[in-house]
């Protein structure tokens, strides 16, 4: 008797059961945090990949009248004016009075482009995101502006958030010069 095309399929089905191979378990794939490891007022940090454009040799910077400690002056940089700051000079609101910065990294955002001097440039680091410490102990000076940290070699890195930088009212205002009006309000 002839088989028939369903027959020949039921066949075919069974046979493919009996031989076939399971697929394999995917992978489970651990999420990983990126960044930069430099250091900033001797402080280790840590910058998210993509927080910082660039790190260069601290250009010379034109002093500007009328701004605070922390800021160097204004340089040009790959055409365009570029502000930098002294890393040291924000984060301990002390002026800095060692060996100059050779370096400084560059933060590139919508309408706010800066340098800023950092004391040293180690490498880029990965770390599991689980690993992340939200409530580790982070240096006074740089705590209100950071988020979490990751734990290297026995001691924390501290995660600068640049966007909690940039939003900061004492670094978006350079300004030393004070409102201090002595003017009557006509009536």
């Amino acid at each position: 008797m002839p088989v028939t095309a369903l027959q020949s399929l039921h066949l075919l089905e069974r046979i493919y059961v009996r031989e076939a191979i399971s697929p394999p378990e995917p992978e489970k794939t651990t999420m990983m945090w990126s960044g930069t490891s430099l250091s900033i007022a001797g402080v280790r940090l840590l910058l998210g990949e993509g927080d910082i454009d660039e790190i260069i040799e601290t250009p010379t910077a034109t002093k500007i009248p009328g701004t605070k400690p922390w800021v160097m002056g204004i340089a040009t940089h790959k055409g365009s004016l570029l502000p930098i700051f002294s890393g040291d000079a924000f984060f301990r609101k002390a002026a800095y009075s060692g060996r100059p910065r050779e370096y400084c990294m560059v933060v590139r955002r919508s309408g706010l482009n800066f340098g800023m001097t950092i004391s040293a440039v180690e490498r880029d680091l990965k770390f599991p995101i689980e690993q992340r410490d939200m409530d580790c102990v982070i240096d006074a000076s740089f705590a209100d502006l950071t988020l979490g940290g990751f734990y290297r070699d026995d001691k924390v890195l501290a995660v600068l958030d640049i966007d909690k930088l940039i939003a900061d009212s004492d670094f978006l205002n350079a300004s030393v010069i004070e409102v201090d009006s002595t003017e009557e309000l006509d009536k």
